[in-house]
């Protein structure tokens, strides 16, 4: 093999070890071929989740391995996700997640993801009404219903989603995945042996007993 070809497997190699980030492609509208080039850019693998009737469909075919709407569109497909993108998050789509109601399947994937402790990353070009994009559009920073919505997406990110820019998006997908939480003390049941031995165990506020030691505790009215 030649240099070229060896380098060029070792990329692919390294690719395929990285986590793929499930994409969500809704139609909201704005900055869509400029975030679309960057995402094709961002070094991660992509899969990508088309809504129905999109007319830049075709043109994601490009970054990222598409996935058939059956295999998303009642639960949050099973992978070792690195990440759940959200970069077309709408106000009534950050409604929707932040109320429970549900309606669309990209809502209820991302209600999944966040159950799961799946980072849900999204732009908040679209639905914060103090960015640009919607400042363009004449939306009034400093209205009551504009605090509203920032109220909002305050309760949607102490919720789990994170909501930034691209740039701050694609520092959080290079930063290092945080570890798993370990519990400081292992779960134990105690047996009857151990009850019999230390009473006292019993009444500590992490006991957990298995079923033969909570019945001798009735019996001895302990």
């Amino acid at each position: 093999m030649t240099d070229e070809q060896i380098e060029g497997l070792v990329a692919r190699i390294i690719q395929r070890l990285k986590p793929p980030v499930l994409t969500f492609v809704t139609a909201a509208d704005g900055y869509r071929a400029a975030i679309r080039q960057r995402l094709a850019g961002c070094g991660y693998p992509l899969r990508i989740a088309l809504e129905e009737g999109l007319a830049d469909a075709d043109a994601w075919q490009a970054v990222g391995e598409i996935i058939p709407s059956s295999a998303w569109q009642d639960s949050l497909p099973a992978a070792p996700w690195r990440a759940v993108l959200l970069p077309f998050l709408d106000y009534p789509l950050a409604a929707d997640l932040l109320n429970g109601t549900l309606h669309s399947p990209v809502a209820r994937c991302a209600h999944d993801a966040l159950l799961a402790g799946i980072p849900v990353l999204a732009l908040r070009y679209h639905c914060d009404p103090h960015s640009e994009l919607n400042q363009l559009r004449g939306a009034q920073a400093d209205s009551a219903y504009a605090g509203h919505l920032q109220a909002t997406l305050a309760r949607l990110e102490a919720c789990g989603v994170f909501l930034g820019t691209m740039n701050e998006l694609l520092a959080k997908l290079a930063a290092p995945a945080a570890p798993a939480a370990v519990a400081s003390e292992p779960r134990r049941y105690l047996t009857v042996t151990d009850v019999v031995n230390n009473p006292a165990l019993a009444a500590t506020p992490r006991a957990q007993l298995t079923d033969a030691a909570i019945d001798f505790l009735k019996n001895r009215k302990i």
